[in-house]
C-alpha cells in the first residue's frame, strides 16, 4: 500500500494542485468568450441601465473576448461594465478574414458620462456622451491563441473621465454573416481556471467564428468511426487495421494542412507550422492509438502460441509484486546445470544455437526470460535494476531446486552474472560473459527521455517499433547474413505481450544497479570466468574485455575477429564450442 502511494505520489499532487486551482481561481478574464452582447437599445433609452438581462462584465480592466453577430442593419449590440475615473480603457473590434466579411466595417462606440457629445444610433440619455470608431483596414492579423486570421477594424483608447457605469455598443450594416469579435480590456491574466478551461474557450471562438468548423472537424472523426467499424465489420487482421488507421491519421494530419492554409489566407509559415504541430500531436496519439492493436497477446497466450511452452515460475517479492518468469529447463537432472541469460532487447530465443550444443554436450540448460522481455511479466514500477533481475534469476532456480550453476550471460545478462558473482558466489560454479555491460554507471542516454511524462511512452513505443527490429540488429553486428526472415520474426515476436511499452518505460526509469553496483565491486569477482568478445564490437569494445582481465583474476578472453555485439548469433558454432569447452575444464 505505501509503496502504491509513493508510486502514485505525482498524480495525487496533480489531483490536489487541480482541485485547488478550480476552488480558489477567479471567473475567467483573459481572452474568455463568455458574453454575447445584446440587443439592449430601448433599455438604455429607458434609462434603465440596472436590468439584469443585459450582458456585463465584471473586472473591464482584464481582457474579455466578446464575440457577437448584426443581424439587421438597426441592430445594437451592447455590453455593460464599470469603470473608475483616470483608468485606461481600451476595446479592439475584429472581423474573421473570410472573404464575404471583407466590406463589414461595423462601428464601435464607447457610451459613458463624462464623454464628449457625438452621434450615436439612438437619443443619447441624459448625462451620456459617446466615442465611436470604424475603420475598413484589410491588413491581416494572426492571432496565436485562436489559431485564426483576423481583420482589425476599429479601436478606441482613452483614459475615463469619470467613475460610473459605461456601455460598449457595436452596429452599422451587415455583411455576410456579420460576425466579429470584439477585445475589452487592458490586461492579460492566465488565472489557473483560464489555463485549465482553454481548451474549452478556443473551441467556442472558433465554432462561432469559423463557419463550417463543427463540420470539418467532425469529419476526420467520424472517418475514424467509419474505417474502424469497417475494420471489425470485416474481421480484418491486425496488420490491416493498422493500414487503415494510418490512412486516418494522414487524411487527419493533410485535413489539418489544408485548413490551415485556407483560414490562414495561404500563409506557407503558418501552414508549415501547423502541419509541424499536428503531426507532432499524431504521434502521441498514434502510441496511444495503435498500442492495443500490437499488444494483443497476454503472457500465457503468448507462450502457449508463439513458444509452445508455458512452464512458468510466480514470485511473489518482498514489495507485494507479483513477477511471472517464463523459464526452460532441459537435459538430465543430475548434470551441471548451465543458466543462460539474454541481453537487452531480446529473450531466450536469442540462445537457440548455444543451447542445443549443451543440452548434446550433455548439461542440464536452464533459461529465464527477464522481466519486461519474452513471454515474462511486463512490470510497471523502478523494479528493473541489475540486483533485482538477477535475484529473479536465483529465485528460479530456488523454485527449481538448483543451488549452484555455471551463469552464462550476453550484455544486460552478463552484467547480472556479474551481479550473482558479488552479491551470491556461493551460487556460482563458473562465469561466462560474452560482451558483458560491465563498466557502465548509468542508462543509455534514451532513458532521459522515457521519464519524462507522456512523452517517455510515446518514445518507448516508436523505439520498440517492429521495423526497427532489423535496423537495431544490423546495427550491433557486423556480420550480417544470420538476419534472416525467419529470425527478424523472433526478435519481434514478443512486442505482441500486453504492456511491452510500459515495461520498456519503467526499465529506463529504474536505477541502474541498486545494492553494491557491477562496476565499483568486479573486484569480488572470484569465479572462474571466460570472456566470449566480438573483436569489432560496436557497442561495448573489445577493449573493455582486455581491462576486466586486469581485474578479474581468474578470467580468460576469446576474442572472435570480424564479429561483433552478437557474437553468438554471428559466429554461432565458435561460441558455442568455446562455451562447451570452457565448462568441460570446471568439471575436472
Amino acid at each position: 500500500m505505501r509503496r502504491d502511494v509513493r508510486r502514485n505520489a505525482p498524480l495525487f499532487i496533480a489531483l490536489a494542485w487541480l482541485a485547488w486551482a478550480l476552488l480558489t481561481a477567479q471567473p475567467a478574464q483573459a481572452e474568455i468568450p463568455i458574453v454575447e452582447p445584446g440587443d439592449y437599445a430601448d433599455t438604455i433609452i429607458d434609462n434603465a441601465p440596472g436590468t439584469p438581462d443585459m450582458p456585463h462584465i465584471s473586472d473591464p480592466w482584464f481582457m474579455w473576448f466578446v464575440m457577437g453577430t448584426l443581424n439587421r442593419p438597426d441592430d445594437v449590440d451592447v455590453v455593460t461594465f464599470e469603470y473608475e475615473a483616470g483608468e485606461l480603457f481600451r476595446a479592439k473590434l475584429y472581423i474573421p478574414a473570410h472573404e464575404d466579411l471583407r466590406h463589414f466595417a461595423p462601428i464601435i462606440a464607447l457610451m459613458g458620462p463624462g464623454l464628449p457629445p457625438g452621434e450615436a444610433p439612438f437619443p443619447l440619455p441624459a448625462g451620456m456622451g459617446i466615442v465611436t470608431a470604424t475603420s475598413a483596414s484589410q491588413v491581416p492579423y494572426f492571432d496565436i491563441f485562436t489559431q485564426m486570421t483576423f481583420w482589425p477594424r476599429a479601436e478606441i483608447e482613452l483614459t475615463m473621465p469619470q467613475t460610473g457605469r459605461y456601455y460598449m455598443l457595436v452596429y452599422g450594416e451587415p455583411a455576410g454573416r456579420a460576425l466579429y469579435a470584439l477585445d475589452i480590456g487592458i490586461m492579460e491574466t492566465y488565472a489557473p481556471w483560464v489555463i485549465v478551461n482553454y481548451p474549452i474557450y478556443w473551441w467556442q471562438v472558433r465554432e462561432f467564428l469559423q463557419w463550417g468548423h463543427v463540420p470539418a472537424a467532425m469529419l476526420p472523426l467520424l472517418l475514424s468511426f467509419g474505417l474502424t467499424w469497417i475494420t471489425r465489420r470485416r474481421n480484418l487482421p491486425h496488420t490491416h487495421r493498422s493500414i487503415w488507421l494510418l490512412g486516418v491519421f494522414g487524411v487527419l494530419w493533410l485535413g489539418a494542412g489544408l485548413g490551415a492554409w485556407f483560414y490562414s489566407g495561404g500563409s506557407l509559415a503558418i501552414t508549415a507550422l501547423t502541419l509541424a504541430l499536428a503531426l507532432f500531436g499524431l504521434l502521441i496519439a498514434g502510441a496511444h492509438v495503435f498500442t492495443p492493436l500490437r499488444e494483443r497477446l497476454t503472457l500465457r497466450e503468448f507462450a502457449r502460441q508463439a513458444l509452445g511452452d508455458e512452464r512458468f515460475v510466480t514470485l511473489h517479492e518482498a514489495d507485494g509484486l507479483t513477477v511471472e518468469i517464463k523459464y526452460s529447463d532441459d537435459g538430465p537432472r543430475d548434470a551441471p546445470p548451465v543458466v543462460l541469460m539474454h541481453g537487452f532487447g531480446a529473450y531466450s530465443f536469442t540462445w537457440r544455437h548455444v543451447r542445443p550444443a549443451l543440452l548434446e554436450a550433455g548439461f542440464r540448460v536452464i533459461t529465464a526470460d527477464q522481466p519486461g522481455y519474452g513471454a515474462s511479466s511486463r512490470l510497471r514500477g523502478p523494479v528493473y535494476d541489475t540486483r533485482r533481475q538477477a535475484e529473479r534469476v536465483l529465485a528460479v532456480l530456488d523454485a527449481l531446486n538448483v543451488p549452484q550453476a555455471h551463469f552464462v550471460g550476453h550484455s544486460f545478462g552478463g552484467r547480472m552474472a556479474m551481479q550473482i558473482a558479488i552479491s551470491a558466489p556461493q551460487r556460482m560454479l563458473s562465469l561466462t560473459a560474452l560482451a558483458p555491460e560491465a563498466f557502465a554507471t548509468e542508462r543509455p542516454g534514451i532513458s532521459r527521455w522515457l521519464r519524462i511524462p507522456l512523452l517517455g511512452y510515446v518514445v518507448a513505443f516508436y523505439f520498440t517499433l517492429p521495423a526497427l527490429v532489423t535496423p537495431f540488429l544490423k546495427a550491433t553486428s557486423k556480420r550480417t547474413d544470420w538476419i534472416t526472415p525467419e529470425v527478424r520474426a523472433g526478435y519481434n515476436a514478443p512486442l505482441v505481450v500486453k504492456g511491452s511499452v510500459w515495461g520498456q518505460v519503467w526499465q529506463g526509469r529504474s536505477p541502474k544497479d541498486g545494492a553494491e553496483p557491477v562496476p565499483h565491486n568486479l573486484a569480488r569477482v572470484r569465479a572462474r570466468a571466460l570472456l566470449v568478445w566480438g573483436g569489432a564490437d560496436p557497442v561495448f569494445p573489445v577493449s573493455d574485455g582486455r581491462r576486466l582481465l586486469d581485474i578479474l583474476p581468474a578470467a580468460r578472453l576469446h576474442v572472435i575477429e570480424g564479429a561483433g555485439h552478437l557474437a553468438h548469433e554471428e559466429a554461432p558454432d565458435e561460441v558455442a564450442r568455446v562455451i562447451v569447452a570452457f565448462l568441460r575444464d570446471q568439471a575436472d
